[in-house]
């Protein structure tokens, strides 16, 4: 008889914890679908200005040179000059930009700036990404066999700092 009487608490419990675990999933979704989730696993930039937090900054890259369409595509995508080019390293990168995003979004938007800045990992990316595309034009002045990130290294936004896009970096 007291072998019945436990099984009871343990089915309440998990029929509690399906319940909760129902609600997470379709607020889940329901966020997924309201802050367009699946606009994020593509390589459009217009994808990265769902937020309006990101308007200047679209903005700015729409009136720039890598916006400007070649056989109908842009020159560089945010994803061309954000996220590494290296297929895993690509989807991690923005998995854990997304979940960050998300998080803050959620979270802390008391503390949310207006304009997002570029961390240490995101500048060493671009700086990557700009010697990769321009690496013809750039040889003379960045040697990209040699370690690009180093005290002394030339960054390329240093000089072209409104190429891409003028806040934020």
């Amino acid at each position: 008889m007291e072998s019945h009487q436990s099984k009871k608490p343990l089915s309440f419990i998990a029929s509690l914890l399906g319940i909760l675990f129902i609600v997470l999933c379709v607020m889940g979704g329901y966020t997924f679908y309201n802050a367009k989730g699946m606009s994020y696993f593509s390589n459009e930039s217009e994808a990265c200005n769902n937020c309006h937090v990101m308007n200047d900054v679209y903005n700015d890259w729409a009136k720039g040179s890598h916006a400007q369409k070649i056989s109908g595509k842009p020159r560089a995508t945010c994803n061309d000059c954000h996220l590494p080019h290296n297929f895993v390293e690509k989807w991690l990168a923005k998995a854990q930009s997304g979940v960050g995003h998300a998080y803050a979004f959620t979270f802390k938007l008391d503390v949310l700036p207006t304009n997002l800045g570029a961390s240490a990992k995101s500048k060493d990316i671009v700086q990557d990404n700009c010697v990769r595309c321009h690496s013809e034009m750039v040889s003379n002045v960045v040697n990209p066999t040699t370690n690009p990130h180093g005290e002394q290294a030339l960054s390329c936004v240093s000089c072209h700092t409104s190429v891409g896009h003028k806040r934020g970096f």
